[in-house]
């Protein structure tokens, strides 16, 4: 099973050195991928981000995000082995052509180590600001993703869709891996779930529970059965909330975030139930937690599953 780490990129501790000393710990570590998540800007809010106390968006993204292409492209400089991905970029809100650039440029520059992680986004309020219609991100969505899938695989392609249209285009450089990036696709409302059987590498659902896991499992089996494909044609890696405390997880919280033993008792459930590779969010966010956080599930956890 494989483990990746998200880095830190809100806060006070997202900084360019917490980037490459994360990156490089985690890599010394023998992690085997790096995570950036993704926003643009937050506009004043007329809804709140999930399980928010008090309603607004988390304190420690008060101080706004770092851009994800950005963070990425230092980080692959300055790592060798490792794996680095979007997890997720909010494609809806960016052009795919650009975006199918922009990946194809850092999987070259990072010698075919990217993973490009994909979400449809939660923010309204964001899209508006950008401009970006947020009934249609699901539709925008599937035909970026054919475009990038077109621009990175086909000579001289062409395309005429609902939103965009070009022809005979000349794109590169193609990207290093073939037939391009892995595609993680996020989310697990069943328009989620049949994007990720049809366009999907691997299925990257936001903190299921094992429960929920299961039931979702079910659902994309059906939709990738319906494609044609295997059930073992897809990877599935949830990302999930790690926390070190002196007790079991409380109502609320994931169930990876307890003492050692609960940690390591459900990531084998996540395991037994499907799960090829796992993203870790660790609470923290400064470069010493993260470093504490990173060598304990080293330690302790990851060696016993």
């Amino acid at each position: 099973m494989k483990f990746g780490v998200s880095l830190i990129m809100r806060g006070s501790g997202a900084t360019p050195e917490a980037f490459l000393a994360v990156a490089r710990h985690a890599e010394a570590l023998g992690y085997d991928s790096l995570w950036a998540s993704d926003h643009f800007f937050f506009p004043k809010l007329t809804q709140s981000y999930p399980n928010t106390p008090h309603g607004g968006i988390p304190p420690a993204w008060s101080e706004g995000y770092w851009e994800c292409f950005t963070v990425l492209n230092q980080v692959a400089a300055c790592t060798q082995r490792i794996k680095i991905g979007s997890s997720v970029l909010v494609f809806p809100m960016r052009h795919p052509i650009e975006t199918a650039k922009q990946v194809s440029s850092l999987d070259r520059f990072c010698n075919g180590r990217f993973i490009f992680g994909v979400g449809v986004g939660w923010l309204k309020d964001e899209f508006e600001a950008l401009n970006w219609p947020f009934a249609e991100r699901g539709a925008r969505m599937n035909e970026g993703l054919e475009i990038c899938t077109k621009l990175w695989t086909v000579e001289r392609p062409s395309h005429a869709g609902r939103f965009y249209r070009f022809e005979d285009a000349i794109f590169g450089p193609k990207p290093l891996q073939k037939p391009h990036p892995p595609i993680w696709i996020a989310g697990h409302a069943p328009a989620a779930l049949r994007r990720a059987a049809r366009f999907g590498d691997t299925w990257h659902p936001f903190k299921p529970s094992h429960a929920s896991l299961a039931r979702y499992k079910s659902e994309l089996l059906r939709y990738l059965e319906e494609r044609g494909r295997k059930p073992d044609s897809i990877g599935i890696a949830p990302k999930v909330a790690v926390a070190f405390q002196d007790r079991a997880p409380q109502p609320g919280q994931d169930p990876t975030e307890g003492r050692p033993q609960d940690i390591l008792d459900a990531v084998r459930r996540y395991r037994d139930l499907g799960a090829t590779e796992m993203v870790l969010d660790y609470k923290p966010e400064t470069v010493d937690q993260a470093r504490v956080m990173m060598d304990r599930f080293a330690n302790e956890v990851r060696g016993k599953v």
